[in-house]
Parts: C-alpha cells; structure tokens; sequence
C-alpha cells in the first residue's frame, strides 16, 4: 500500500535535515572557502539529496502496485509474487539504489518488475534520460570521451561500452524511423507534388550533395553520400575585393542526411529530408553539386524543376588544373591565363572555355587527353555555371553548406585509428545527422517513444 503523504514528506524532511546539518558544519570548519569549494560541497550534497529522493519516491511507487499479482504478458497466468530485489539505476540524479517486488512465472520461466515497466527502467542500469544523454554524446565525441563527459559532468558512472551498446541499439530506432520517412516521401506520387506546390509558397529552399571517406573495417576506405537541405536567404555582405556591400544570397537552416552505399538509396533520403522541410511549397529552388554525374541524375529524378549549379570552388579548381596543363606548374603565364579564364567562367562563358581547351589538346598532343579531359568538365556542365546570373538573382553558387557537413561527419567518424564495422557506422550516422540538424530532441520522441527532457 503506498504510504500516506505525512509518512512520505516525513521522510523527505529527514533527508533534507541531515543535509542541512552537515552542511552548516562544514560551514564552521572550513574558513573562507572559495566559491569553487562551495560548488563541490553543494553539488555533492545536491546529488545525495536528489538520490534519495528519487528513492523514496520510487520506494512509495513500488508500495502502491495493486495488490492482485499481474498477469505474465505471454501466457496470461498470474504471476507469483517472488519477494524484493535489489537494483541499481543510473540516472540523471546519479546513483539510485533501489528494492523492488518481483513476480515470477513458473509456466514461461519469466520474471517480471511492475515497477520497472511503470517508470520506464527497461535498460539495463540506466534511465531513458541518461540513455538519451550517452545517445546524444555518442553523436558527438568518441564513445571514450562520452564516458568521461558523462562521470565529470553528469556523476554518472558507465563504461564506453555501455554508451556504445546504448548508442547502437537507439541508432538502430533513428534509422527505422527514417526510413520510415523514405518511404512515406517515395509513395507520393510526383502529381500530388506539384498539388502540394500551390499551398502556402514557403520561400527558396536548396540541396547540395557531396561525398567524404570513411574506413570501413574489412572493405577499405567508403564513400559516404552527404546531402544538404537547407533555404535561401538574401543578405548584405561585404565584397573582398572591393569593399563594397552587396546582397547575396545564403544557405541558412541547414539539415543533413547521409548514407554509406550508392546514389539511388541516398537519392531517396535526400528528397524524404526536402519534403519533410516542405520542398513542395518552395516558390524556386536549385542544386548544387561538385560536377559529378550521380549528382546530376539525382537531381534529374527528384528535383527536376530546380536550378542546377556546378560549386564555384569545384569549377575554380578544374580551370586551374587546366591552367597548369596548358602552360606548367607555378609559371606567370599559368596564373595569368587562370586569372583571365576566371573571369570569363563567372561571366558564364564556361563553354567558350572547353572550346579553347580543345582546340589546345589539337596542338599539344602530349597533355592531349587531360586536356579533353578537363574541356569535358566544362562542356558537360556549362548550362550550369552561369554564376553571375544565379549569384545576381540572389542564389548561392558555392557548396560550402554540404562541406561543412562533410567535415562535422567526418570529425565524428575519422578520428585517429577509427574503424568502422558497417552495421556500427549506419546506426551511428542517423544520430550524427539529426545533431546537426538540430532536430534531435524530436526524432528521439518520435523515434524512442520518449517524453522530450
């Protein structure tokens, strides 16, 4: 029977009195302590209180359990009540110690705790809150560093490999909700998307995809596809070379989505992260990709009314390789003939520069097939690096947004001496991905089933 609220508030007063009263004593024996001493004496009586709050609240919560034993959920016979058993829970309040009734049945050989199911103790030694916690940190630092930040920061004390088996098993519920949001994306039919279009407009939106390495263990070195969604914002920003202030657009409210295998599967991720971000009801969009054909193919099949942009810095490197081809490495008359071709490239003659290209590789028949090579580029995508005119009508024509995803992916999963299994890495990267797309704390309560902390 759970106790009457007297008994319990009794008990709680008694706690808070002893720590009351040992800390009015170590206020009389130490002298002028400094605020950092201050600190560790309230934050260490704070977690003893918090402790043993939680348990005698947890305690009053067992006590209140129905008296008729609860049925076996597998074979529906009563359960036999089998006395206490002892337990020990981290939590966000740090250690519980905790005595709970136990139900046992003999026909299915199974076990069962009410008050486990009630509160929500289905791990093994942790809390969901503390579950959420190690989850979150795996996302960011190495598992290693998750169980240091956890025991510093937290006072709680797990092992790494409880962060990384906790990591994986939540990793595995992320991935099953979004492919749960793939497929939903992938089931609209292309005519119900242009219905979509005439709601509410929603403004200029964007993607950008590219691809970064990462070592997977027994297969080498894998491409993992990262796709960037992200909208357009127009804003005042100071020229370098002039000084002058011009309006120019941006990639703002970036969000991720990355898959380690090949376009076709990652293309449908892609699109399932635009439609969640309300792609239908952009009024304009476009694509910015790095010039490779998988990316072009992709844009074909699910953004196919987009603006199509070759990244300004991709565009830049493949004319200085052409530079140095036609006229050497480090020469005046290289730079001097990037300089000019640069120009020409913004301005959006990219053609007229493939032209030259080959007309060169007639001439030079030692550097003849790099030089088709590179004219390719250009010819292949000239329609688009029409960089002054998208750049003027307010589009960003650089692939940064989906850089810097790269780069925080990798940050995660290419630390010294990291090697991934595959299972490991997939489970990982949904969690990775929802971090820095600040949509975490939702894709945990949708996909864990578990209040928002």
């Amino acid at each position: 029977m759970r106790c009457s609220r007297e008994k319990v508030r009794a008990k709680l007063m008694a706690e808070a009195e002893m720590i009351v009263d040992e800390l009015l004593e170590w206020n009389e024996e130490v002298e002028e302590p400094n605020l950092g001493q201050i600190e560790d004496i309230l934050l260490k009586l704070r977690k003893r209180l918090s402790e043993r709050a939680a348990e005698v609240i947890l305690e009053n919560q067992d006590s209140a359990q129905p008296a008729q034993a609860p049925r076996c959920p597998r074979c529906g016979k009563e359960m036999r009540y089998k006395g206490r058993k002892e337990t020990t829970i981290e939590s966000r309040l740090g250690t519980l110690h905790l005595s709970r009734g136990y139900y046992y049945c003999s026909s299915c050989k199974e076990g069962f705790f009410p008050l486990d199911e009630q509160v929500g103790l289905q791990e093994k030694n942790w809390s969901e809150g503390v579950a959420k916690w190690m989850v979150w940190l795996s996302g960011i630092v190495s598992f290693e560093m998750a169980e240091e930040i956890l025991q510093r920061i937290g006072q709680v004390n797990l092992s790494d490999t409880s962060v990384w088996r906790c990591a994986q098993e939540r990793g595995k519920e992320f991935q099953a909700l979004l492919e749960q949001e793939r497929a939903q994306a992938m089931a609209l039919p292309k005519g119900h998307r242009e219905a979509l279009r005439e709601l509410t407009p929603k403004g200029r939106m964007g993607v950008a995809m590219d691809g970064g390495m990462i070592h997977i263990r027994d297969e080498g070195w894998k491409e993992l596809k990262v796709g960037c969604v992200f909208e357009v914002e127009v804003s005042p920003i100071q020229d370098g070379v002039t000084g002058d202030v011009v309006e120019l657009g941006h990639a703002i409210h970036n969000s991720y989505v990355a898959h380690l295998g090949g376009p076709e599967v990652f293309g449908e991720k892609v699109w399932a992260e635009a439609r969640r971000r309300g792609w239908e009801r952009a009024v304009e969009s476009e694509v910015i990709g790095d010039g490779a054909s998988w990316i072009w193919n992709l844009a074909k099949e699910h953004f196919y009314d987009s603006h199509q942009v070759v990244d300004w810095y991709h565009a830049t490197e493949h004319l200085a390789a052409a530079s140095r081809l036609l006229h050497g490495e480090g020469t005046v008359a290289a730079s001097r003939w990037f300089k000019t071709q640069k120009t020409v490239l913004f301005q959006g003659h990219a053609l007229r520069i493939a032209q030259e290209l080959l007309a060169a590789a007639g001439e030079n028949h030692e550097m003849a097939e790099k030089l088709k090579r590179e004219a390719g580029y250009f010819r292949n995508n000239y329609r688009r690096m029409n960089y002054l005119e998208m750049r003027e009508e307010g589009w960003p024509i650089g692939s940064g947004m989906v850089e810097s995803g790269i780069k925080q992916f990798k940050a995660r999963f290419t630390g010294p001496g990291m090697r991934w299994s595959r299972s490991g890495a997939e489970r990982l990267l949904p969690i990775r991905a929802a971090i820095m797309s600040g949509r975490f704390d939702s894709v945990w309560q949708q996909a864990c089933n578990s209040p928002r902390n």
